[in-house]
């Protein structure tokens, strides 16, 4: 059964029908003028927007990473942004959306965020081995 919270503006008496469930709010993008603010209560809908969106900044931290492998001026400080940036996704799933989303969403997207963890790991220990030998030089 899907809830809906209903308004009717025109007449004197409002109409309105609440479930108590867990619910996503979001404001729509700036082309809508009299829609304020959407509140989303059936439980598909709100997953798929949850899965979107996690989806979405996943695919953000592929590119980021992707650009990090192919540069050659690497640095310890954008390994470590896109760590915390790993770190923060990871909270996102396990601790804000993990009633909202499936079990199985959850283990698939922890799973690659660990791979891309051991990934960032590798190119850190390639920089940082570049660094000591630049850095090592003859001792007189």
């Amino acid at each position: 059964m899907s809830s809906y919270v209903l308004k009717n503006s025109d007449e004197e008496k409002k109409v309105l029908l609440y479930e108590e469930k867990t619910s996503y709010s979001f404001s729509p993008k700036k082309g809508y003028k009299r829609v304020k603010k959407i509140t989303v209560l059936d439980q598909e809908i709100l997953s798929k927007i949850l899965e979107e969106k996690v989806t979405k900044s996943y695919n953000k931290l592929i590119k980021i990473i992707y650009d990090l492998i192919n540069s050659e001026d690497t640095t310890s400080g954008d390994i470590l942004v896109t760590f915390t940036e790993i770190d923060r996704i990871k909270d996102i799933l396990l601790y804000k959306y993990n009633k909202k989303l499936k079990k199985e969403f959850i283990d698939k997207y922890l799973k690659k965020l660990y791979l891309l963890e051991q990934e960032l790991k590798k190119i850190n220990i390639n920089t940082y081995d570049n660094f000591l030998k630049e850095s090592k030089g003859k001792g007189r």
